[in-house]
């Protein structure tokens, strides 16, 4: 398995392991070392003490001057007045110089290494009895234990450092699992989702705001997908349009009504292209916060009544009767606003009953304002409430492709402009009643 070492989470982990594991070695070696070394101490001092008690016990039995009769069974032994002077020994030894001051010592002469102990004595000429003994033994146990230690430690590290490498590799591979199913999303390949069933519990929220990730590029994808047929469809219309009619103008020679006529025909054409185009490019501004805006305390009763005289012959057309009730005020560019509220009026006009009411009602709150626009008329199908406001849809299809101006993008220009003033809209039509409102944060967004 190739690591790199550079930002390597694999080489990370086994660094981490192989430390963990030699501070746990070497703590385990230090503790056994420790172990080994305080039971030769407390063995030693177990038999000096029981020397010492066997001594101790005589020592009221032996008159002043017959000390010298004091045995130690395979001990040295000293004898010492109450100012640590040693009166007697068994052995050509000599105590360490600072011995007066220790109850326990250790010390090395001529390569070889002793250890002793002071017990007191209550006795009104004799201060205290040095015992002490050869560890030499001892200390090649313990040197030879080291070594065997030593070894214990080098090839429990290797074999750690080789167990390392596959556990880490074993626990990384639900990544590689992950990299192996992201390496194949591409543009055309967006349907893929990593499945969690069989992923460690720490990874399975990430993998599931992965897979949100590519659902959500998945419908963005699809979204200018559908944005680019439908808009390469809306121009085209109009193109078709003027090509055709220019062909069959050029076929044959026209009177000059004729060819006003047909010039009039390409005039509207173009008016829809243009129209198209600007909404469009429109959409895409307001959609990415790119819009100059003006915005400014407005009264909304002073935005939308401009509205009703604009769209007041069209209403009397159809015998209709707009009505405008409340006011609030809003922070807002008063254009933006005209543009998104004269959207639903212009749809609402069109669609409603002939000799029907167009209401029109404005509520303020503490936050938000809202403008409800309602009209009778025929209802829009349930199935076209969810699409209403995306791009190019029409809920009635049989003006899909007609001459009238306008590619369905009234309503999804006045959801990005609701959405720029920090609120939203919903619509909703039932029982020959549609009805669209809007909310709207009052303050600044």
């Amino acid at each position: 398995m190739k690591l790199k070492l550079k930002n390597s989470m694999a080489t990370k982990l086994i660094v981490m392991y192989m430390a963990s594991s030699f501070v746990v070695l070497t703590s385990f070696a230090l503790i056994v070392q420790y172990s080994i070394k305080h039971h030769f101490y407390q063995q030693d001092y177990q038999r000096l003490n029981n020397n010492y008690h066997t001594i101790f016990s005589a020592f009221d039995s032996l008159g002043n001057n017959d000390i010298t009769a004091l045995k130690a069974e395979s001990a040295y032994l000293w004898v010492l007045d109450r100012d640590g002077i040693p009166l007697f020994t068994n052995t050509t030894l000599s105590l360490p110089e600072d011995s007066k001051k220790l109850n326990s010592m250790e010390w090395t002469v001529d390569g070889h290494t002793y250890r002793a102990f002071r017990f007191q004595l209550k006795h009104p000429q004799y201060g205290a009895i040095v015992l002490g003994l050869n560890i030499d033994l001892h200390l090649l146990f313990i040197s030879k234990f080291n070594i065997v230690l030593l070894w214990t430690f080098v090839i429990t590290s290797v074999i750690s450092g080789v167990y390392a490498v596959f556990i880490v590799h074993k626990g990384l591979k639900p990544l590689h699992v992950l990299q192996k199913y992201l390496s194949k999303v591409s543009p055309n390949r967006l349907d893929i989702r990593v499945p969690v069933e069989a992923l460690p519990v720490e990874l399975v929220q990430l993998v599931e705001t992965q897979n949100e990730m590519l659902e959500r590029l998945q419908h963005g994808f699809n979204r200018l997908s559908e944005f680019s047929s439908d808009i390469a469809h809306e121009l085209r219309t109009p193109l078709t349009n003027i090509m055709t009619q220019t062909h069959v103008t050029l076929s044959s020679k026209r009177t000059v009504e004729e060819y006003e006529e047909i010039l009039l025909s390409n005039v509207e054409e173009l008016e829809r292209l243009n129209k198209t185009i600007q909404d469009t490019l429109y959409l895409a501004k307001s959609e990415n916060h790119l819009l100059h805006t003006n915005k400014e305390m407005l009264q909304l009763a002073e935005v939308i009544r401009p509205l009703l005289e604009f769209y007041e012959f069209m209403a009397d057309e159809k015998e209709v009767c707009v009505e405008l009730r409340g006011d609030g005020e809003q922070f807002g560019d008063k254009q933006m606003l005209q543009r998104a509220v004269g959207n639903i009026i212009s749809n609402a006009l069109r669609h409603c009953d002939v000799g029907s009411v167009v209401s029109i009602q404005i509520a303020e709150g503490e936050e938000y304002n809202s403008i409800k626009i309602k009209n009778t008329g025929e209802t829009i199908p349930e199935s076209s409430l969810p699409y209403l406001f995306d791009r190019f849809y029409r809920a009635d299809k049989s003006r899909k492709h007609s001459r009238s101006i306008g590619a369905g993008l009234g309503l999804a220009i006045t959801r990005a402009i609701v959405q720029a003033h920090g609120g939203e809209i919903t619509v909703s039509s039932s029982e020959r009643v549609t009805e669209f409102a809007l909310t709207m944060k009052k303050g600044e967004v």
